[in-house]
């Protein structure tokens, strides 16, 4: 075989000597021999080039402000020595290090079955070696790579970073740095920052900040707290927490902020957005002994009552608190106490706030037509879902709900306290905030009405149904409200766990109970409620509504809880 080949190429050299010009043709062929490998090589890179490109631009489509996103708050600061029942109120259903990429991927794959668009993930700026640079960069090449976007929550105490000087030099490098990047969230092609705790400097300080840091504006900033007067200087509001101690109406707190940020938005004249907040609970006893509190979850419901305040108060976005704030209890995350109960919920919640489209986030520059003054004293609802209470307080019990534009007589005002209304309801006295109506007509004759103390809300197990009440208490985790007795009648509403409904009669089999809903009579299926015996033997026999069938219905559906209410559209066979 060697022989062999030695004389191959002793034969090509005495063929060169015998042929000179076939040097120059064998030396051209080597060349573009040696071309066409240089080529094939670039055409390789390229197209590996071009798989990477296009798996990192492989992100939604562009989202609009308008568009209701939902997003989570994301912590990446967890190690080995996180996990330990004396910290933590919960564990993870699988332990994980922040690092690792896999799980990064874990919580991106689970977020999106959920309906979550983005994680909101804390960020304490580029400097001292902290893992949040690192591992900020590493989530968004996993987002990329799985259709999923990623913002900054900027933690404005990070022990990283110095003084406003050090904050916009953080800035300067989150919008120079990381919001290039394909899988950053953007809303009308902006990149999207929330910001923790910029009440740590005031209105003119941040207006410095923001002149350095982002001059012409080209971010949405998004600032969190109590203080909506920072909306000069930043384009959205948001509470980190809405779950207080003690405890406040989330109804209430929402649409409070809601018209907080509505009137900035007119009296700036610019788009701002109103970003809700929606928790699962809040448990942070472990990590502060003495000072912490806890807010149960009551399996869900509490989560239902703060995604049903949110929707109410009409946002552009919600935000959950949180995907995985272990420590204070706000995780959503598959866990060894609730399993992945609450990714499931978020999943049911989210679909319902985002079939219901996008809220306005600039003003709409129309004056509102003039009301004509009643010739009685009066109370106009101003908000989209009111509650009637038994006292003048959110303290007292909710004993029903009106909707906006509502007409309510006014026969009393709070003894002492001008901020509560007593008005009329279908004949009874109730209770409504000054601040969610306008009051109108001859007000100064209005009595001062004393009211008793509060009553404090029984939890449904607590609670025995009287005969004299006729109120049926929903017991399964939630039931249908339908225009007749039986599953062939339309779908008008859902209740969730421990709803109240008063009692107006019963089918003729006795399966069925016809109930007074938000939306008016409504049936619900007897074994998912419970009646007292003598509310029961005395309710009369009620007459079903007559079943149209059709191929598709289409129906309004009102979703009530805890007092709070909402409605979407349902379309069924």
């Amino acid at each position: 075989m060697t022989r062999k080949t030695m004389q191959f190429h002793a034969a090509l050299a005495s063929s060169d000597r015998l042929h000179p010009q076939s040097r120059t043709t064998r030396s051209w062929l080597n060349w573009r021999i040696v071309i066409t490998i240089l080529l094939l090589t670039v055409v390789a890179l390229l197209s590996l080039l071009l798989q990477r490109t296009g798996r990192a631009n492989a992100a939604p489509a562009a989202q609009s402000m308008s568009q209701p996103l939902v997003l989570a708050f994301y912590y990446t600061w967890f190690d080995e020595n996180t996990w330990t029942y004396d910290k933590l109120p919960d564990l993870p259903a699988a332990q994980y290090v922040s690092r690792d990429r896999s799980v990064m991927g874990r919580h991106i794959d689970q977020a999106k079955a959920a309906g979550i668009d983005g994680f909101l993930v804390a960020w304490y700026g580029p400097g001292g070696g902290n893992q949040t640079e690192p591992n900020l960069a590493a989530l968004l090449e996993e987002a990329a790579a799985r259709d999923f976007k990623i913002g900054i929550l900027f933690e404005t105490d990070s022990p990283f970073i110095s003084g406003a000087d050090g904050v916009t030099s953080a800035l300067q490098h989150a919008l120079n740095v990381h919001a290039g990047h394909p899988a950053f969230l953007r809303a009308d092609g902006r990149p999207v920052i929330f910001f923790w705790r910029p009440s740590i400097y005031g209105v003119g300080t941040w207006a410095g900040i923001r002149s350095q840091a982002d001059p012409g504006n080209s971010a949405i900033w998004v600032a969190e707290g109590v203080d909506t007067g920072l909306l000069t200087v930043f384009d959205g509001h948001h509470l980190y927490s809405n779950t207080w101690n003690p405890p406040a109406d989330l109804t209430a707190v929402n649409q409070k902020f809601a018209r907080q940020v509505d009137a900035m938005r007119q009296s700036t004249g610019a788009p701002r957005l109103w970003v809700a907040t929606v928790m699962p609970g809040y448990n942070d006893v472990r990590i502060r002994p003495g000072s912490g509190f806890a807010r149960d979850r009551e399996g869900g419901a509490y989560y239902a009552q703060s995604w049903q305040a949110a929707i109410a108060s009409a946002p552009n976005w919600v935000v959950l608190t949180s995907f995985n704030e272990w420590p204070e209890g706000t995780y959503i995350e598959p866990s060894v106490a609730y399993g992945d109960q609450y990714l499931g919920l978020t999943a049911q919640w989210a679909s319902q706030f985002k079939g219901g489209g996008g809220a306005p986030v600039a003003a709409t520059g129309v004056a509102a037509a003039p009301q004509p003054e009643p010739d009685q004293p009066t109370a106009f609802v101003t908000t989209a879902i009111l509650n009637l209470r038994a006292g003048p307080g959110t303290g007292y019990n909710i004993v029903g709900q009106r909707t906006n534009g509502a007409a309510l007589p006014i026969t009393g005002r709070a003894e002492g306290d001008a901020g509560w209304w007593q008005v009329e309801s279908d004949g009874n006295a109730a209770w409504v905030s000054g601040e969610l109506v306008r009051a109108a007509g001859p007000l100064d004759g209005v009595p001062a009405v004393a009211a008793t103390a509060p009553v404090a809300e029984r939890s449904v197990s607590a609670v025995s149904v009287s005969a004299a009440t006729g109120t049926a208490i929903v017991t399964a985790a939630a039931a249908n409200l339908r225009d007749g007795p039986g599953t062939e009648y339309a779908l008008v509403g859902m209740v969730l766990n421990g709803a109240t409904l008063p009692v107006r009669g019963r089918s003729e089999d006795g399966a069925w109970w016809q109930v007074s809903a938000a939306t008016g009579p409504a049936w619900v299926f007897g074994e998912l409620v419970r009646v007292g015996d003598a509310a029961a033997a005395s309710a009369p026999i009620a007459a079903g509504a007559t079943v149209t069938t059709t191929a598709t219905t289409s129906a309004t559906v009102t979703i009530t809880s805890g007092g709070q209410t909402f409605t979407l559209r349902v379309s069924h066979p």
